[in-house]
C-alpha cells in the first residue's frame, strides 16, 4: 500500500505527467494533439503516455486506418487526485468520477 503511495506521488510530482494529464481529462487526444496543445516534445509525450498506461492512470482506445495507420485516442481515467499529510495521517485519494465530496471548497 505504502509502495502504491510513493509511486502515485512520484507520477504526479512531475510537471509533464500533469500537464498530459489535464490535456485528456475532459475529451480523448491523440498524442500529437497532446504535443500541439502543451508544446511538450512528442517522444515526451510518448514516454508519459507510456508510463501512465502501465499505472493505469488513462485508458486507450484506437483503429487502423485503411492506408494501415494506427491511430490512438488516450484519456485519463482521473478527475482529481488529492493528497492529505499531517500529523498522524498520510493519504491519497483519486478520483475518477467526475464527483468529489473530498474536493476542499473555497472558504472567504
Amino acid at each position: 500500500q505504502d509502495e502504491k503511495k510513493q509511486k502515485a506521488l512520484e507520477m504526479f510530482s512531475d510537471n509533464y505527467t500533469r500537464v498530459i494529464l489535464s490535456a485528456m481529462i475532459e475529451s480523448p487526444k491523440s498524442a500529437l494533439q497532446i504535443t500541439e496543445e502543451t508544446k511538450i516534445p512528442l517522444t515526451t509525450v510518448y514516454r508519459k503516455l507510456h508510463n501512465m498506461l502501465e499505472e493505469n492512470l488513462i485508458k486507450i482506445s484506437g483503429q487502423i486506418a485503411e492506408n494501415g495507420k494506427k491511430n490512438f485516442l488516450y484519456k485519463s481515467k482521473l478527475k482529481s487526485f488529492h493528497v492529505t499529510f499531517t500529523k498522524d495521517r498520510f493519504a491519497v485519494l483519486v478520483n475518477t468520477s467526475g464527483t468529489c465530496n473530498f474536493c476542499l471548497k473555497n472558504h472567504a
